[in-house]
């Protein structure tokens, strides 16, 4: 009897062991913001999404239609104004706390989602939240990529990750069933530690690891490498992070891996849309044969993911930074080759004119190796408009940004800057312009940005340099109007103002500094809450295996013949 009585002990101890070890109480790591070319959807900077071509992606017409992204993170704010009409009717699933709600309390999801978005427009949204402030558990990851294989996703992003542990090896199998069974395209943030520590769910096959560059197209100093990199995308870094959606339907700025990741699930997203019928893993082998080579593979991978070939871009992208210098009955053009070659070797470069209201029409060609062009048909005091197209054997690209020029015998100061407006965000104000029609014949060597509060006397706030069309004002303060002019100056002296509408502060606003955390789920959080499974093993195996023996003793005690 007493015998059978051990057993029993033996085998429960052994169950509890079991579910322990496995349960899930290890925690996930959160991985660290053109009428012709398209323009960037958000009041911000948008240096990560033109690095690889998405602008020239929509020129094609792919914006992901039809396309549905399961995004695993801290939820979406799916009220967000640049995200509600995006989300897939269902909403998501919040395995956190186990019910529908998956609305994001953090941020960290809802600023992946806007970048996904802002890539593939009319892809829908899945919120799958698993990651709270805390942390994770991979029981819940595994949850999640089971829902979005049973309703319908076509790729799962994946902004965490963590060490290799068996509670990180309980998602592998639902990982090899997204991908194998239900054709799912699935990505992961490489991580943020600069290691070539292999990091997890990333380094799993049938996932996609990103790695992050900055603006440099240079390692990002956080980002972790190796050969099990499959290739990498904008991530920022503290001088220049990635902006994008933020909660209470703001925006801001983050860096990291959980930011590039996004950036390559939103072109796959242009991929499937563009090209349906293809399977995830030629959607995968695209991405890889279009990306751009930056460097060494360990690093880098196949290459920093680009937008407009993956979305079948063939023709040559337009010609760049074009620009005008106007003389006495003379008209001189400049512009950089264009981001993107296309599908074959540029063979030149078409120039287009004509005067304001009046169509463009084509007044000349020059070959490839030519990117300047000097206009002599024109008059003094009229005002020109000028594009230039690239073209290859595939045909003829979109046209370039169009620039005004109007020669005369001397130079006079320059017009008003064009499109002036103010933008509240989360920090500050962020005041925009472009340049303005007429230069006055001399090049713009900076512009002047004046503030003015409701009732109070206009004030010089900062010049900034010709080639800049930004400034953020972070000295505003709630439940205040304000509005902001901007005129540019050349060597004839400053233009006419611009002005903006006025544009209210609310009170109670407060301006937060700028979140340039990694991600903005950060490893102490998850040092803080991780709990050292071995040592509690070992605790509850002793104290079940001497319960087993006192058991055993008070059996054999008690024992009548």
């Amino acid at each position: 009897m007493v015998k059978m009585i051990s057993k029993k002990f033996t085998v429960v101890a052994i169950v509890l062991l079991i579910l322990f070890s496995f349960g899930g109480l290890a925690t996930v790591e959160g991985t660290a913001d053109t009428s012709e070319q398209g323009e960037f959807p958000y009041p911000g900077d948008p240096w990560a999404w033109e690095m690889i071509g998405t602008q020239y992606a929509h020129q094609l017409g792919e914006y992901g239609d039809g396309v549905r992204v399961a995004i695993l993170d801290t939820g979406i704010d799916y009220n967000h104004p640049d995200l509600e009409d995006k989300m897939w009717e269902g909403t998501g699933y919040d395995f956190v706390n186990d019910d529908e709600d998956p609305m994001d309390e953090d941020g960290h999801g809802t600023h992946v989602a806007g970048i996904v978005s802002s890539i593939a427009p009319e892809a829908e949204l899945m919120a799958l939240k698993v990651i709270e402030e805390e942390g994770g558990r991979w029981q819940e990851v595994s949850q999640a990529i089971r829902f979005a294989r049973n309703n319908g996703a076509d790729i799962i992003s994946m902004s965490f990750g963590g060490e290799r542990s068996p509670l990180a090896e309980a998602i592998r199998i639902q990982i090899n069933f997204a991908y194998t069974r239900d054709d799912i395209l699935l990505t992961a943030a490489a991580g943020n530690d600069d290691t070539d520590d292999q990091y997890y769910p990333a380094a799993y096959e049938n996932v996609a690891a990103i790695s992050a560059v900055d603006e440099n197209k240079d390692k990002a100093h956080y980002s972790n490498y190796g050969d099990w990199i499959e290739m990498a995308a904008p991530g920022g870094d503290t001088e220049r992070p990635v902006f994008s959606t933020i909660l209470d339907g703001s925006y801001g700025n983050k860096m990291g891996t959980s930011m590039a990741c996004p950036f390559v699930t939103g072109v796959a997203a242009l991929r499937m849309g563009a090209r349906p019928e293809e399977s995830n893993d030629e959607v995968e082998e695209v991405l890889r044969e279009t990306a751009i080579d930056i460097g060494d593979e360990y690093y880098y991978g196949h290459g920093l993911v680009n937008a407009y070939l993956a979305a079948g871009g063939e023709v040559p992208t337009p010609p760049q930074n074009v620009a005008q210098y106007t003389g006495d009955s003379v008209v001189d053009l400049e512009w950089d080759e264009p981001w993107e070659e296309g599908s074959s070797s540029i063979d030149g470069y078409r120039i287009y004119k004509g005067i304001r209201g009046e169509e463009k029409e084509q007044i000349d060609n020059v070959g490839s190796g030519q990117v300047s062009y000097e206009d002599t048909d024109v008059e003094n005091e009229v005002n020109y408009g000028y594009y230039v197209t690239a073209f290859n054997d595939e045909g003829e690209s979109f046209k370039s940004d169009t620039v005004w020029a109007t020669p005369r015998e001397e130079p006079v100061v320059p017009g008003q800057p064009r499109n002036v407006k103010a933008d509240l965000l989360s920090d500050g104000i962020e005041i925009s312009w472009d340049a303005p029609f007429d230069d006055g014949s001399s090049p713009i060597t900076s512009y002047v940005i004046y503030r003015e509060e409701e009732g109070g006397e206009k004030e010089l706030l900062e010049e900034v340099d010709g080639e800049t069309f930004a400034y953020f004002d972070e000295t505003i303060r709630s439940d205040t109007e304000y509005r902001y002019s901007v005129s540019a100056i050349n060597e004839e002296g400053e233009g006419e103002q611009a002005t903006t509408d006025w544009l209210e502060v609310p009170e109670g606003h407060v301006p937060d500094p700028p979140d340039n955390g990694i991600g903005g789920i950060l490893p102490e959080w998850i040092v803080e809450r991780d709990i050292p499974l071995v040592p509690v093993i070992i605790v509850l195996s002793g104290v079940l295996l001497f319960l087993i023996f006192a058991a055993a003793l008070y059996r054999k005690k008690h024992e009548r013949y």
